[in-house]
């Protein structure tokens, strides 16, 4: 069994937005769909470290496209493991085409919570990943620290029954779709999301609601922060787009 692994998607209607484009969601939830079929084949998974009462939570993603898929497009994404740290791990993507050219890449940051206490535990509780360990980097390097945000209030949320996943917090992509909707369909039709970055800082549990900051850095570059009413900053982001 190989470090890397090349798993393939078709694009599907729910996949893609109005302009026939592969949403941001979509493309984050196929790159973590591709870590955890990953994990799971290397007997690292979800589900296997459910059973000592441990989990995988994501920490930081950054994912930088040539271009955004539409829905004549087939899809691809090479997976592995660049390294093990004590607490965390990156894993790194790479993204093609169907007709394999290589549209983008990702890197992420992942750490192993202790579903009881809720804290993070070493990664020497999982030693057989160490096998799967390729050390190659991305042109885009790994996910980094994203920087305080301030700004004007761009959305608000509050987390609900169907935000909820199996790690009883409210999933990532949720996160993604509370900051794509800082725009509107008009803004989307001027421009193309070219890269995407987030910190996660703290979970956001049923009940809780907040607003979403947004700030602009530079032309097409934009920041944001997500606060809730009782945890403060929970989510760092930031979001560059060009013009169409």
């Amino acid at each position: 069994m190989g470090a890397k692994k090349k798993y393939s998607y078709n694009i599907e209607a729910q996949d893609i937005d109005f302009r026939r484009r592969v949403s941001l969601s979509s493309l984050t939830n196929f790159v973590l769909i591709t870590a955890g079929k990953n994990a799971d084949e290397n007997g690292f998974g979800l589900l296997e470290l459910q059973t000592d009462n441990f989990t995988w939570v994501l920490s930081r993603l950054v994912i930088d496209m040539k271009r955004m898929p539409t829905e004549n497009d087939s899809l691809s994404i090479e997976t592995w493991i660049e390294k093990i740290g004590t607490a965390f791990t990156t894993r790194n993507f790479r993204i093609f085409d169907g007709a394999e050219e290589p549209i983008g890449y990702a890197a992420s940051s992942w750490a192993v919570m202790d579903m009881h206490t809720r804290r993070s535990v070493l990664l020497d509780t999982l030693p057989s990943m160490h096998n799967f360990v390729f050390p190659e980097s991305t042109p885009i390097g790994e996910p980094g620290r994203i920087a305080t945000v301030s700004g004007e209030v761009a959305n608000r949320f509050q987390v609900k029954y169907s935000d909820i996943d199996v790690n009883n917090h409210a999933n990532s992509l949720h996160y993604v779709e509370w900051l794509s909707d800082c725009f509107t369909p008009d803004f989307y039709r001027k421009h193309h999301i070219r890269r995407f970055e987030i910190n996660f800082l703290k979970e956001l549990t049923f009940g809780d609601s907040g607003e979403v900051f947004r700030q602009l850095h530079a032309p097409g570059d934009y920041g944001f922060q997500i606060e809730t009413y009782g945890k403060g900053a929970v989510c760092r982001a930031r979001i560059v787009f060009e013009e169409v």
